[in-house]
């Protein structure tokens, strides 16, 4: 069967990094003649590229997907061609078989350029195929993508990690850490800003450690310096994530403090505030060391947004422990904050631990988290209210506009004003409802 006219439709589980590679594998299936459909339901093709991070997120991807198959063949009365890729179908790839058995065409993490073409293959039998390329020791060339967002674009830097996070299957889904030659990001970025985006996001799973793969001349500061040095006059904003806290340093800190278009918002996933736990974790560093980069960050800037993730019940997590993360957590005024109740993951080194953490006090653990983060965040908001920032408008949003400050604030603006995504905006924040934080435009912007 011939690709021509059939359509297709990606549905994205799981982090940017996944986002960024649904709309390169949009790239590559609409430069071989696919198309892509306006929905899921009216899709010949539907590609599911998945997460694995979690256990909660493999079970929420398993029955999202089969519901949405058996929706579309209960209205079409006909079975789509189901594609499940990405970090569950190369971790689960056995299982996947026997849990969705309508999957046509199974693929892991690498060499997604052969996809259209085992598409066309699947289109053609009756058989399932299953594809699941080698680990690749080359730099990272992945180029090429049809962007969702036409305000921002993601612009991946590396792919893989070298870190092995003792909780953490990512290495062993992606491999080890690929990082992009330095000339291909600054072409690519290039090419980003011909097409009018106002806002890069460059990505990796640790930043920080972009070129080490490379040699040691290829360092994250050096690429931070070309990036200014090319961009620099141009009226973009340039963020990255995510950092790891081992990572992090005061050089990295101080290109942005230099910088006219790097924005002053800092991913730096904490995890854990006790030092037993992190290293359980085999984080690499230690409370003190977290609360000193958190220091330079916040003393380095007089609007600087400080994001991160934190588990809870990790094995062995005494109430101790946990206050010990509490600890940190107030100490830091997080701006930005992703939390989880810990699960045991296949292959990692923590599930040979005993996940000893009844269930009722992860949840306990994690409630008590949320409830102080919320309250920290209203108390750091009912202190700007009235001040002027600068956003940039994202998207539209029921009666909203949705806007961001460079240090990553969420704003929201009423569509009485006349704005559209893409402007850069000064407004005057006005008042906070719920947790939405509402602002009004004073002076226009571009």
């Amino acid at each position: 069967m011939m690709s021509r006219n059939i359509s297709f439709r990606i549905i994205t589980f799981g982090c940017q990094m996944n986002k960024s590679r649904s709309e390169h594998l949009s790239y590559l299936l609409s430069r071989s003649g696919f198309v892509v459909a306006p929905t899921p339901e009216e899709a010949d093709i539907l590609v599911f590229n998945t997460c694995a991070v979690r256990e909660h997120a493999v079970e929420r991807a398993t029955n999202a997907i089969n519901q949405m198959v058996e929706n579309i063949v209960s209205q079409r009365g006909k079975v789509p061609v189901v594609v499940i890729c990405g970090c569950m179908s190369e971790l689960i790839r056995g299982k996947l078989l026997q849990k969705m058995p309508l999957v046509k065409l199974l693929a892991g993490t690498r060499r997604w350029d052969m996809i259209p073409s085992l598409l066309r293959e699947a289109l053609d039998k009756e058989e399932k195929i299953c594809f699941f390329g080698e680990e690749e020791n080359t730099p990272f060339l992945e180029n090429g993508y049809i962007r969702e967002s036409r305000t921002f674009a993601y612009l991946p830097i590396t792919y893989g990690c070298d870190n092995f996070c003792s909780y953490c299957v990512v290495p062993y889904v992606t491999g080890r850490q690929r990082s992009k030659p330095e000339d291909l990001v600054l072409r690519e970025l290039g090419d980003i800003l011909e097409e009018g985006f106002r806002e890069i996001v460059l990505l990796g799973q640790n930043v920080n450690s972009y070129g080490k793969d490379l040699g040691v001349e290829f360092t994250f500061e050096r690429l931070l310096g070309h990036i200014e040095r090319v961009f620099g006059q141009e009226k973009i904003w340039v963020q990255f994530i995510t950092s790891h806290p081992r990572d992090m340093r005061k050089s990295i800190i101080e290109k942005v403090q230099e910088s006219n278009i790097l924005c002053p918002y800092f991913h730096l996933p904490l995890q854990a505030g006790s030092d037993r736990i992190l290293a359980l974790m085999n984080r690499g560093y230690t409370q003190r060391d977290y609360l000193e980069m958190a220091d330079l960050i916040r003393n380095g800037f007089s609007d600087a947004g400080i994001g991160t993730d934190i588990i809870v019940g990790f094995p062995g997590e005494t109430e101790k422990d946990f206050q010990e993360t509490l600890k940190v957590v107030e100490q830091v005024q997080f701006d930005v904050a992703y939390t989880y109740m810990y699960s045991p993951r296949p292959l990692t080194a923590s599930s040979r631990l005993q996940d000893d953490v009844p269930q009722r006090i992860k949840e306990e653990r994690l409630k008590t988290l949320n409830t102080l983060l919320r309250e920290i965040h209203l108390r750091k908001v009912e202190k700007r209210i009235g001040t002027v920032v600068e956003v940039l408008v994202e998207k539209e949003e029921d009666s909203y506009y949705v806007a961001h400050t460079r240090s990553n604030l969420r704003v929201y603006v009423r569509k009485k004003e006349d704005l559209r995504p893409g402007n850069q905006v000064m407004v005057r924040l006005q008042s906070l409802r719920g947790t939405k934080i509402e602002g009004k435009v004073v002076a226009a912007g571009t």
